[in-house]
């Protein structure tokens, strides 16, 4: 079963997503109320919490460069890292190459979701790191990696709060079950700006129908 999904973000006005670029607000500071969306997303209370790959790379911008060996068939697909944090932070990383300087993100520990493609040695460089992660036949697959996240974690819910491409891949899926959207008082205006959605498809595909 899929996890709780609850989608929380924070946009200006008008749906913009790259906080730098918000208009300031009136008679506030723009750092205090990013600490309101991050008190917000506290009081969930979820499981587990999740950022885009994309995002991710902010953290951890160095690329996985070691070619490697096949994971065989039958190798373990579960792996449980040393557990430090109550909460777990999840990404689903298809390339299999966020290289990890460190096991845990904003205190909390990591876990990965990987497709087959991933190698040997990649998966000895989480286990090294103590970093938890579940392999499965694609990572793109998202209702299958959060199903697994749910059934050999434990996690029952999760806060997203990634970046437009991972929302609008959610919500493609139908996996979303509730939104938890706080509105900056500012305006970003331009357009192309990435959007709280931002599902990768063409004109005859309604990615938020039902």
């Amino acid at each position: 079963m899929v996890p709780k999904m609850i989608c929380h973000v924070m946009s200006s006005v008008d749906g913009r997503l790259i906080d730098g670029r918000w208009s300031a607000p009136y008679e506030a500071a723009h750092d205090e109320l990013l600490k309101v969306y991050a008190a917000i997303g506290r009081e969930l209370h979820t499981d587990a919490w999740m950022f885009g790959r994309n995002t991710v790379r902010a953290v951890f911008p160095y690329k996985w460069g070691v070619v490697g060996h096949a994971v065989p068939s039958d190798f373990p697909a579960v792996f449980v890292g040393e557990r430090r944090s109550k909460r777990m932070f999840v990404v689903a990383d298809p390339e299999a190459d966020i290289y990890f300087t460190s096991p845990v993100l904003r205190g909390d520990d990591i876990l990965v979701i990987v497709g087959r493609n991933a190698t040997e040695e990649y998966l000895a460089h989480l286990r090294e790191k103590e970093i938890s992660y579940i392999v499965i036949d694609d990572a793109t697959d998202l209702r299958t990696g959060l199903e697994a996240v749910g059934r050999e974690f434990g996690i029952r819910s999760v806060s997203v709060q990634g970046g437009g491409i991972l929302n609008g891949a959610l919500l493609s899926e139908g996996l979303i079950d509730e939104l938890s959207l706080v509105v900056y008082p500012g305006i970003d205006g331009l357009s192309g700006v990435p959007s709280i959605f931002e599902y990768v498809g063409g004109k005859t595909d309604y990615p938020a129908k039902g």
